[in-house]
């Protein structure tokens, strides 16, 4: 199903406050998510549709509620139960679809003081159309947790569990742990991992595939708070081995650096193609920034590699330009705010975080266009149990476009790890933007898993490229701008122009697979397929070598390529279309 939605142009009400770059915050004394009552510095946030009627609805800590529309919101869910909400709660929230239902279930990690007791544990609250059931992943005491995040690390289409646990913090004393998803919905505990076995300050686990080879990697942010170390990042080996594994990573910058980590993210700030990586540093370590130069990843100073102490950082296109600016948060509200990506330089062009709303500090974020008008929302978790939803007032005239995604198994329904690449002019040059749908991607928590493009003046989307975690490439033609698309994995209805073929065919064999160089790629079964056209893409979506043939089988040299997953497509003269991978060590 497509859904187009047309932008309006939102006017300031009399519950609101204006601020400088477009954001009113919400100042609403009848809205529940002014009112409800937690206490706490640290809590996660997502914007989620979790009662699929097509708008985003909000989740922190602690609390769900349902979007009703008109900057409106009611109570569906108290997580956690009773008297939890008026004690120090820290923790957070990773949204999935755990049992592949279509509907999103709810990760929900915490530890709780009572009476100077601790207590907690991590658990997913099942849902079944709106309403919500208590499962526990193990033992409760034995996952208690400062954070954790869900992710399918061996692409089998089952939630895999990390939990960062933060030793000699908020009462806890054990090392991480690892739950590895079954398909008839359990868990198996995994203690082989170096983070399942020693203790360390682990405080946030992110699922990142940042080398876009198809499978994706754990960053564990490990800061402690004063002491800068390299933190516990490491390398998915599924696609180089055909077997799940996490390799510590000890050959790239920001894994080898001495960090004091809370959040990392990749982002493409300079639209070359590549993925960058930013992480967020407390106060042991500068926040740092690392450029992507075709694979090599270089440490550069810019106006975002400051001292802390900072937690998030939570990036979206705001402006809907084409590039992605960074709302930054932390326990400096000073130093937080938000820098406008210009042209690859960021500028700090305002702080909406005003301790009169925010409180002291400001920690968990997650960006969302709650009120679908085509520009990017906030809402923030503050010190005290301080919070303020921020609405996005934008008066260019810039388009954009948004997807909800749907797997279709091996791939998980929720689309997590799924890689999406669109296709547009920015500045007279023709450019793929990237983003990649995630359950934890802000300080223990995550934005909204709807994927948002902000396209400038562009009035045409010239192709959209789907990387699937199954391994499936699916391409869409011609979009329209500022459009809602609801794309399901296998869905080649609604008039879009699709190439749905699996990308480990029974047709393309290619051979070495993996290889270092040299590949030899035939069409099984055809024989005199007359002229065609073999053309490889990266998983940006970018191409990177195309060659006419008149043959079923040809031989490619792709020395000059880096390391990674690439997709094939083989377009025969009859119309036909074949489509494969290949992986270069």
């Amino acid at each position: 199903m497509k859904r187009i939605l047309n932008a309006w142009l939102f006017f300031l009400l009399t519950t609101g406050t204006l601020f400088s770059q477009n954001f009113i915050v919400n100042t609403d004394t009848l809205n529940p998510i002014n009112t409800v009552s937690f206490a706490g510095s640290y809590r996660g946030c997502a914007w989620v549709d979790f009662d699929n009627d097509g708008d985003l609805d909000l989740s922190m800590l602690g609390w769900a509620f349902r979007n009703m529309g008109a900057d409106s919101f009611e109570i569906v869910q108290s997580f956690g139960g009773g008297p939890l909400e008026q004690n120090h709660l820290l923790g957070g929230v990773s949204w999935n679809d755990f049992d592949n239902d279509g509907d999103k279930d709810c990760l929900y990690a915490y530890t709780v003081s009572e009476s100077g007791a601790f207590s907690g544990g991590t658990f997913m609250y099942v849902n079944e159309n709106g309403e919500f059931t208590l499962q526990a992943i193990d033992d409760n005491e034995s996952t208690r947790t400062w954070s954790a995040t869900v992710g399918d690390y061996n692409n089998d289409g089952n939630m895999d569990v990390v939990g960062a646990v933060a030793f000699n913090f908020a009462g806890l004393t054990t090392a991480g742990f690892f739950y590895e998803g079954k398909s008839d919905g359990t868990f198996s505990r995994v203690d082989t991992f170096e983070f399942a076995q020693n203790t360390a300050p682990y405080t946030v686990a992110y699922w990142i595939d940042y080398d876009l080879d198809g499978d994706t990697d754990l960053f564990i942010a490990s800061g402690p708070a004063g002491t800068a170390a390299p933190d516990y990042i490491y390398r998915n080996m599924w696609v180089e081995t055909g077997t799940p594994g996490l390799e510590r990573i000890d050959d790239i910058p920001f894994a080898t650096d001495p960090q004091d980590g809370q959040c990392y993210n990749v982002t493409d700030y300079d639209l070359d193609g590549d993925l960058d990586m930013y992480v967020t540093n407390y106060n042991g370590a500068p926040n740092r920034f690392y450029e992507n130069q075709n694979g090599t990843f270089s440490s550069i100073s810019n106006n975002l590699t400051f001292n802390g102490p900072m937690l998030g950082n939570c990036w979206g296109d705001f402006d809907n330009d084409g590039d992605e600016d960074v709302l930054i948060t932390g326990d400096n509200i000073p130093a937080a705010g938000y820098y406008e990506n210009q042209s690859g330089t960021f500028v700090k062009t305002s702080n909406p975080f005003d301790p009169t709303f925010i409180g002291a500090n400001i920690s968990g974020l997650t960006i969302g266009d709650y009120d679908e008008d085509g520009d990017l929302d906030f809402f923030a978790n503050g010190g005290a149990g301080r919070r303020a939803l921020y609405k996005n007032d934008l008066s260019n005239a810039n388009h954009w476009v948004q997807f909800d995604l749907t797997g279709v198994m091996p791939s998980n329904r929720a689309a997590l790890g799924t890689t999406i690449a669109l296709k547009t002019t920015i500045n007279g040059s023709e450019i793929w933007l990237q983003r990649q749908v995630s359950a934890q991607n802000t300080f223990m928590g995550h934005n909204a898993q709807r994927i948002h493009f902000g396209l400038g003046e562009n009035t045409q989307i010239d192709s959209v490229r789907i990387h699937w975690p199954s391994g499936v490439m699916q391409t869409l033609s011609n979009l329209e701008v500022d459009s809602i698309y609801q794309i399901t994995e296998s869905d080649i209805a609604n008039g879009l122009e699709n190439i749905f073929q699996p990308a480990i065919s029974n047709v393309v064999e290619v051979f070495p697979n993996p290889g270092k160089s040299v590949f030899n790629i035939r069409l099984k079964g055809i024989e005199n397929p007359k002229k065609g056209m073999l053309d490889i893409f990266d998983l940006a979506g970018k191409q990177v070598f195309t060659q006419v043939t008149d043959s079923s089988s040809v031989q490619v040299n792709l020395e000059k390529l880096p390391k990674g997953v690439y997709s094939l497509l083989w377009e025969l003269e009859s119309g036909s279309k074949y489509s494969g991978r290949l992986v270069k060590q």
